[in-house]
C-alpha cells in the first residue's frame, strides 16, 4: 500500500513539474520591475499641458515622439525605423471639409431636401479629390455586409451599380463579437460598397449604438478633419476612388427617406436586429457635393528591437504596440481646451516603456525578439500601425504575434480581464496561463457594440494576418463596494475623449495600472519564450488575413 501511495505521489509529481516546465510564466523578479511611479511619472509628462494633446503631426506629438525615443536609445534598444533611427517617417494628408462649401440634400416625397452638416447628418471630405460630387438613387443594403462564410449577404439579388447604398451602423447581433467588428468596420462596408458598384455611401445612425450614444454626441466627436496616410506613390492607404462620397445621417432624417419603400424604417430596422439580411431601393435620391482642403504633414512611429537570444527564434518578433497620439486642442469643455489623454493613452505609453525597460533587465534576452512600437495616428482611424503594418521595418510574416495595450486598466483594483482577440488563436491559450498565475477570471467583452476590436492597433496586425490581443480589465471588482461597470461606464461618459482625461481625473489606480501592465508583459513574455509559433485557431474567420 505505502509503495502505491508512493508511485501514485511520484506520478503526481511528475504531472505537476511537466505542468510547470510547460508553462512559460515570468519570474516574479521580473514582473517585479512594473513600479506605480514610474508608470505615473511616465503618464504625468505625456499628458501634461505642455505637449498640447500630442495630436498627430503637431509639435506636441513630436516632444512626445522624441520622449519616447529616448528612452529607447537610453536602454540600449536597437533602432527600428527608417535609416538607422528610431523614427519611421508617415506621410499624412490632411482632409479638412470646408462646410461653407459643402452641400448635402436628399429627394423625398416628391421634394428636395437640404441637410444641415452637424445636426442632419455629419461628413468628411473625399481623400482622393478635393472636389467630390455625387448624385444618384439611394439603395437601402441592411447593414451592408457581405459574407459568405455566415451565409449572410446584404447585397444579395439588387444592383447597386451606380447608385448610392444606405446601411445600418454595425453588424448583425447573431454574428460574433470579433467577426462583427471587422465587417461594421468603415474601411470593409466601403470596400463592399465599391465591389457591387456603388458610387456613395450612406450610414444610418440607429441600433444599440445610437441608443447609447446619440447622434449630436457623435457630430461632436466626428468634427471635420480627417488624416489618411499616404502610400511611396502619394495614394491615401484603404482608398476606394470609386466611393465619390459618403456621410452619416441621423435617425430622423434616416425615418423620411423610407417613406414609400417596401419596408418602413422601423421594420427594417427590426429585420437588421433580428439578422435578416435585406435590400431594397428606397424612393430617395441623395446629392453630396463634399470640398475639402487638402495639406500634406509627416509624423513618425517610434520603434525599437530588443534581439532574441535563440539563434532561429530570434528572427521572430513578438510585437508591443501603442498609440502615442491623442486629439491635441479643441473645443473647450468647461473651459479647458487641451485634450491631455492621460488614460488615452499616455497610459498604454507608459506601459509600453517600463516593459520594454523590464526585457532589457533579462540576464539572458528573450529568445525571440522583442518589437516595440509607438504609432502616430491612432486617433485618425489606426492610421499610423496601418501605415507600419503595409510598410514594416521587418518582415511581416515574421511578427508572430501583438500585444496592444490601449487604455490600460487603471480605474480600479480588478478580478477579471477581458482579452479582445485571444480566443481567435493559440494566443487564447497564453492568456489562460497567464489568468491562472495572477488568480484572474476572463469574461467576455461587456460592450460588444462598441466594436473594439477593430477600433484600437491590433485591427491593423490582424488584417496582415498576425494574431493579436488587447487586454483590458473586466467589471469584476477586488473591492466589493465598487461597481467596476459604473465606474467605467462613467468615464466613458464624462471623461473619454474629453480635456478632463488628464492627471486630475478621479479614476486613476496605479496599483491597476501595474497590474494590467504586467498581464501585457507577462503574455508576450509566454510568447517569446515558447518554442512553438502562436498561430489562428484551425477554420477561424481571421486565419484567411494569413500573407
Amino acid at each position: 500500500m505505502v509503495k502505491r501511495l508512493l508511485v501514485v505521489t511520484l506520478c503526481l509529481n511528475s504531472f505537476l513539474l511537466l505542468r510547470a516546465q510547460n508553462s512559460f510564466y515570468p519570474p516574479d523578479a521580473l514582473l517585479a520591475r512594473i513600479r506605480p511611479d514610474a508608470l505615473r511619472a511616465h503618464m504625468a509628462f505625456l499628458s501634461d499641458d505642455l505637449l498640447e494633446g500630442r495630436a498627430t503631426g503637431t509639435r506636441g506629438f513630436m516632444l512626445a515622439a522624441n520622449y519616447i525615443a529616448a528612452h529607447f536609445q537610453e536602454l540600449g534598444l536597437q533602432p527600428a525605423g527608417s535609416n538607422g533611427t528610431y523614427f519611421q517617417n508617415v506621410r499624412f494628408r490632411k482632409i479638412e471639409l470646408v462646410k461653407e462649401k459643402t452641400s448635402v440634400a436628399l429627394t423625398y416625397d416628391g421634394k428636395d431636401h437640404t441637410l444641415a452638416l452637424g445636426k442632419d447628418c455629419v461628413a468628411e471630405g473625399n481623400p482622393l479629390n478635393p472636389d467630390s460630387a455625387v448624385a444618384a438613387p439611394i439603395i437601402f443594403v441592411g447593414y451592408g455586409i457581405s459574407a459568405p462564410e455566415a451565409n449572410y449577404d446584404d447585397y444579395a439579388g439588387v444592383d447597386v451599380k451606380g447608385k448610392i447604398v444606405a446601411s445600418f451602423y454595425g453588424a448583425p447581433p447573431s454574428f460574433p463579437t470579433e467577426q462583427g467588428a471587422h465587417y461594421a468596420s468603415r474601411v470593409n462596408k466601403a470596400a463592399t460598397a465599391a465591389a457591387h458598384g456603388a458610387v456613395g455611401l450612406i450610414t444610418i445612425w440607429a441600433g444599440p449604438r445610437e441608443r447609447k450614444e446619440p447622434f449630436d454626441k457623435l457630430a461632436h466627436h466626428f468634427g471635420s478633419l480627417r488624416m489618411r496616410w499616404l502610400d511611396p506613390n502619394g495614394q491615401p492607404g484603404d482608398s476606394q476612388p470609386q466611393i465619390r462620397g459618403s456621410l452619416f445621417l441621423n435617425l430622423t432624417v434616416a425615418e423620411k427617406i423610407f417613406a414609400g419603400a417596401p419596408k418602413s424604417f422601423p421594420q427594417a430596422l427590426a429585420d437588421a436586429e433580428a439578422g435578416k439580411p435585406q435590400a431594397f431601393p428606397l424612393e430617395a435620391k441623395a446629392s453630396l457635393h463634399l470640398v475639402s482642403k487638402f495639406t500634406e504633414l509627416d509624423s513618425p512611429n517610434i520603434a525599437a528591437i530588443l534581439p532574441g537570444s535563440d539563434p532561429q527564434l530570434k528572427n521572430e518578433y513578438v510585437l508591443y504596440t501603442a498609440h502615442a497620439d491623442h486629439l491635441g486642442i479643441g473645443e473647450p469643455v468647461n473651459g479647458d481646451s487641451i485634450y491631455n489623454g492621460a488614460i488615452d493613452n499616455a497610459s498604454g505609453i507608459a506601459a509600453l516603456i517600463e516593459v520594454a525597460k523590464a526585457f532589457i533587465s533579462m540576464p539572458v534576452a528573450p529568445r525571440r525578439s522583442i518589437l516595440f512600437l509607438a504609432v502616430t495616428g491612432e486617433e485618425e482611424g489606426l492610421q499610423g500601425s496601418d501605415a507600419y503594418a503595409h510598410y514594416p521595418t521587418v518582415p511581416i510574416r515574421q511578427v508572430v504575434a501583438n500585444v496592444n495595450m490601449d487604455e490600460i486598466g487603471a480605474f480600479y483594483d480588478f478580478r477579471d480581464i477581458v482579452p479582445e482577440g485571444a480566443e481567435h488563436s493559440s494566443l487564447g491559450v497564453v492568456v489562460q496561463d497567464v489568468a491562472r498565475h495572477m488568480d484572474l477570471d476572463i469574461s467576455p467583452d461587456p460592450e460588444p457594440e462598441e466594436v473594439f476590436f477593430v477600433r484600437s492597433d491590433q485591427y491593423s496586425f490582424v488584417k496582415q494576418g498576425v494574431p493579436a490581443v488587447a487586454v483590458d480589465s473586466g467589471y469584476k471588482t477586488v473591492d466589493p463596494k465598487l461597481n467596476g461597470k459604473k465606474i467605467t461606464l462613467e468615464w466613458e461618459q464624462k471623461y473619454y475623449h474629453t480635456p478632463q482625461d488628464d492627471m486630475n481625473q478621479p479614476y486613476l489606480n496605479f496599483d491597476a495600472a501595474v497590474k494590467c501592465t504586467r498581464i501585457n508583459l507577462a503574455i508576450g513574455y509566454e510568447v517569446a519564450q515558447q518554442a512553438e509559433r502562436p498561430h489562428w485557431n484551425k477554420g477561424d474567420f481571421f486565419e484567411r488575413f494569413v500573407k
